[in-house]
C-alpha cells in the first residue's frame, strides 16, 4: 500500500478550465444533490504527468473515478473498489470550481482523511442510520472490519467539520490530516484511507465541482 497524503502543487488555470469542460460535454448521473460523470478517459490523459510526479511512470493504471458536482457533503467513504484490494495506490481528487456565499467559511471547505483503513469493497460507514442508499458503495453499519476502529473515541475536530452526518456515523474514526479543497490545488492520499468531506454547504458554499482518480499497481 502507497501512504502518501498531501496537496499537490497548484495546475494550470488552462487544465483546469479543459477539465471543467470535459465534464460539462460529459453524459452525466444525477442522484438529485450530486452529480456524477464517469467517462474519465480523456481527463486522465490530461493530468498524467500529475499522477506520474508522485507515482513515477509506467507503474499505475486507473481502475476507476468519476467527476462529481455537489450540493451537499459527502458520507464517510473508501474508495477501495471492488476487488484486487493488495494492488491499491492513491486516490487523486481535483478540485475544478465551487459557489460561494457572500458568508463562506472556506477554510472549512476541508478534505479529511482518517486514521483508519478499509480492506474490503468500497463502502459508505452508517452506524447507527435507517438509510440504505442503493449505490456504488457497500453500506457498512458494524465497523469490527475497520482497521485502526476505536470504540467509542469521539474526535471533536471530526465533529466540528462534519455538521451534516449523524454522530453515531463518527463514533470510533479519527482524524489524520485535513486539506483545504481548494480549486485548482490537487491532493492525494491512499485508496485504503477511510475519508470525508466537511459540510460545506453548511459553511457557506453552494455547490463545488471536482475530479477523482483512483489508481492501482500493475500487475506483475
Amino acid at each position: 500500500m502507497s501512504d502518501i497524503i498531501a496537496s499537490l502543487p497548484r495546475i494550470p488555470d488552462e487544465t483546469r478550465q479543459e477539465l471543467i469542460k470535459i465534464f460539462n460535454n460529459s453524459s452525466k448521473l444525477d442522484l438529485k444533490a450530486r452529480v456524477f460523470a464517469t467517462d474519465i478517459t480523456s481527463a486522465v490523459e490530461l493530468v498524467a504527468p500529475i499522477i506520474n510526479s508522485v507515482l513515477g511512470e509506467d507503474n499505475w493504471t486507473v481502475s476507476g473515478g468519476n467527476f462529481f458536482e455537489s450540493e451537499v457533503g459527502y458520507r464517510i467513504h473508501a474508495d477501495t473498489g471492488k476487488d484486487n484490494f493488495e494492488q491499491l495506490l492513491q486516490t487523486f481528487v481535483f478540485p475544478l470550481s465551487y459557489e460561494l456565499t457572500d458568508a463562506a467559511q472556506l477554510e472549512k471547505n476541508r478534505l479529511i482523511i482518517l486514521k483508519q483503513r478499509w480492506h474490503n469493497p468500497a463502502a459508505f460507514f452508517m452506524q447507527g442510520s435507517q438509510a440504505e442508499p442503493n449505490e456504488y458503495n457497500d453500506v457498512v453499519k458494524d465497523y469490527k472490519d475497520v482497521i485502526g476502529y476505536e470504540p467509542g473515541k469521539i474526535d471533536h475536530t471530526l465533529m466540528a467539520l462534519c455538521p451534516h452526518l449523524p454522530v453515531t456515523n463518527l463514533l470510533g474514526f479519527t482524524v489524520d490530516k485535513t486539506m483545504l479543497w481548494e480549486p485548482g490545488v490537487p491532493m492525494t492520499f491512499p485508496r485504503d484511507r477511510i475519508h470525508a468531506s466537511s459540510a460545506f454547504h453548511k459553511f457557506g458554499i453552494k455547490k463545488k465541482l471536482g475530479l477523482s482518480i483512483f489508481t492501482s499497481r500493475l500487475s506483475q
